[in-house]
């Protein structure tokens, strides 16, 4: 038989060698040293990239979607549909739904967290969402069903190939069957150009088909005896053709970096070379293993990059093992303070960002990597959610408590009967009120105003109650506002012993009664507004006026019926103040670790703080105050 056909055509590297050797992009699979073996190639798949190829090759030039937003990645993956080829839509979707799952998983843990806080109860939370999940699903099923819609018609166009490539066969076999004209290779080539055009045939018949092709044509040249001056000028032209394309693959990775565009075109570059007739005896061998030497150096290309890649995506692993070990520990985290569930949820927050700017892991562990850390987040929030659910319980327990408190003070209020012992029963509320924590935010503020307010209401009745008649307190008023007059002639003036003028004022005010509860704050405010003033103007003067304005008080005290008793009694009120104070500064404390938490400024962390503030000054009054007192005490028994 003629051996001119070039049997070694038969030589080029098979599917299976060309799928491993792209697969090596994401997978780091071995790719053959010597990747263009002996084993025949069904020629119809030679051109076809199959879906994980299709996805590998996507995947390599996909952009980082982890930093955009959520609307930025829904128009995305709807413009993908429409304007990416149905493979590449495909990867870019799958790339994109990670980065959509964790929002969704923060908006539904942030929406369940608040629903708790507000009172909810978990088992019966349900998370509506905005649309966006049956946004991202539509464009998803929509893809999908062009992909299945694209198969459908690829095997319907193979099936039509195949009968046509068989009807070429048909016409293959009849001419060598018949006699050899001048017009028979001619012929053949027509023959052979129409089957180049017909692609791609179902998968089952691919073999068989190419070897019955490659056969027939053998023995039409193994026949071929007449014009073989025209046989050898077109094994020259197959020669030129064959040179142009070693020409060709040694320039693919010279033009391309993509590997994806090596792929496809190394493929279609092996399926012109089976398409090209032999050349001349003393050629084939040479020009064979010219061509074979420049597909290797393509799939060492191919190696080499793959290579570099799996070693980036290998460091990028690592990395985000590193995140996933942070992740698991926070995940059997377990407090009791808020402030901690604060701290530990913004480390969980860091944790997500600084995964999100990780690139791509290795394609075999990228699906068990992601499902493995948003586990362990998902174990935190339940963590945390268990928390607040319980956190929530016992201030509805609290609100309960202060309620049955408020009942009581405003039963007292609305009917006082006994003041001593009831104003010692509403102390005792007070003390109680202390003892509990916190009610839920949104009604915490509101009922310690309730509580107070009955709280006040009694004691301005008792105020009431033990107030002189009112002609008493009228004259008490005029008495007062002529004080209030000498105070503001003293404004006007350079006093030479201020110090001994406003302590005889402050005597004889405090020496005045009651006054009307009308003029009580107006008449105070004034007084005190004047009395300011002329701190202000005599600084020095400020801290010693107050001091022996009290000491004043305690003696004048001391010299009643009962004094003693009267000192010791209010050494007891200033106590209790004190303590009282600090408690409450203690529970405001407590209070702002919860007011505090997160980044922006809270207004009521800030009325708070103030609140501290301002108690903590009283403190250090009262404590002067009370020092005072004692020294007194102690003056009295020396």
């Amino acid at each position: 038989m003629n051996q001119e056909l070039e049997n070694k055509s038969n030589d080029l590297p098979n599917s299976t060698e060309l799928n491993a050797a792209s697969h090596e992009v994401e997978t780091s699979a071995q790719v053959n040293t010597n990747p263009v073996s002996e084993v025949p190639v069904a020629e119809n798949q030679v051109m076809e990239l199959s879906e994980e190829e299709h996805e590998i090759a996507s995947l390599e030039e996909l952009p980082d979607f982890a930093n955009l937003k959520k609307e930025e990645l829904l128009q995305i993956a709807e413009s993908t549909i429409a304007e990416k080829e149905i493979n590449e839509a495909i990867s870019i979707l799958k790339a994109i739904k990670p980065t959509l799952e964790h929002i969704w998983q923060e908006e539904q843990a942030q929406a369940l967290e608040k629903y708790m806080e507000e009172g909810g109860d978990k088992d019966s939370f349900e998370f509506k969402g905005d649309g966006s999940k049956e946004r991202f699903s539509l464009a998803y099923k929509s893809i999908k069903q062009k992909k299945e819609d694209a198969r459908l018609r690829q095997e319907a166009e193979k099936v039509a190939n195949l009968k046509q490539k068989e009807a070429i066969l048909e016409e293959i076999k009849k001419l060598n069957d018949g006699e050899e004209t001048a017009g028979s290779l001619n012929r053949l080539k027509e023959l052979q150009s129409d089957w180049k055009k017909i692609k791609h045939v179902p998968k089952e018949n691919a073999d068989e088909l190419w070897e019955r092709y490659r056969v027939l044509v053998e023995i039409f040249y193994d026949r071929l005896s007449i014009n073989n001056e025209l046989k050898d000028l077109d094994r020259s032209k197959n020669l030129d053709a064959k040179i142009e394309l070693i020409a060709q693959v040694s320039n693919l990775t010279k033009d391309e970096t993509s590997i994806k565009k090596i792929l496809i075109n190394v493929k279609k570059l092996q399926e012109d070379w089976r398409n090209i007739g032999p050349v001349a005896k003393e050629a084939s061998d040479d020009i064979w293993n010219r061509f074979k030497a420049e597909v290797d150096k393509v799939y060492e290309y191919i190696k080499s990059k793959s290579a570099e890649v799996e070693a980036e995506r290998t460091a990028n692993l690592n990395a985000k093992n590193v995140l996933l070990a942070s992740a698991k520990e926070l995940s059997s985290f377990k407090s009791i303070k808020i402030k901690e569930w604060m701290e530990k949820t913004t480390i969980s927050n860091e944790l997500m960002e600084a995964w999100k700017k990780i690139g791509h892991v290795p394609m075999a562990v990228r699906d068990q990597v992601w499902n493995e850390f948003k586990e362990a987040r998902n174990a935190f929030y339940n963590n945390k959610n268990q928390f607040f659910k319980t956190l929530h319980a016992e201030r509805n327990n609290n609100l309960k408590a202060k309620e049955s408190l408020c009942e009581i003070a405003e039963s007292i209020a609305n009917q006082p009967i006994d003041w001593a012992k009831q104003t010692d029963e509403l102390k005792k509320l007070q003390d109680s009120w202390k003892k509990i924590g916190p009610a839920p935010d949104k009604v915490n503020d509101a009922i310690w105003k309730r509580f107070r307010s009955a709280c006040d209401l009694f004691f301005e009745k008792k105020a009431e109650r033990y107030a002189s008649v009112k002609d008493e307190q009228e004259k008490n008023l005029e008495q007062k506002n002529q004080l209030i007059l000498k105070l503001e002639s003293l404004l006007t003036q350079e006093l030479s012993n201020p110090f001994q003028d406003l302590k005889q004022i402050q005597n004889e005010w405090s020496a005045i009664g009651y006054v009307p509860n009308a003029s009580k704050d107006a008449v105070h405010k004034k007084y005190s507004e004047l009395l300011d003033k002329l701190y202000g103007k005599y600084k020095q003067l400020n801290k010693e006026m107050r001091l022996e304005k009290d000491k004043e008080s305690f003696e004048h005290l001391a010299s009643s019926p009962n004094g003693n008793q009267k000192l010791q009694r209010e050494e007891k009120i200033l106590n209790e103040r004190i303590k009282g104070m600090k408690k409450d500064i203690e529970t405001w404390e407590n209070n702002l670790g919860f007011f505090k938490s997160g980044n922006s400024k809270n207004p009521m962390a800030e009325q708070m703080m103030q609140k501290i503030e301002i108690a903590k000054k009283h403190i250090q009054g009262l404590e002067e105050k009370l020092k005072v007192l004692k020294d007194l005490k102690k003056q009295k028994t020396e």
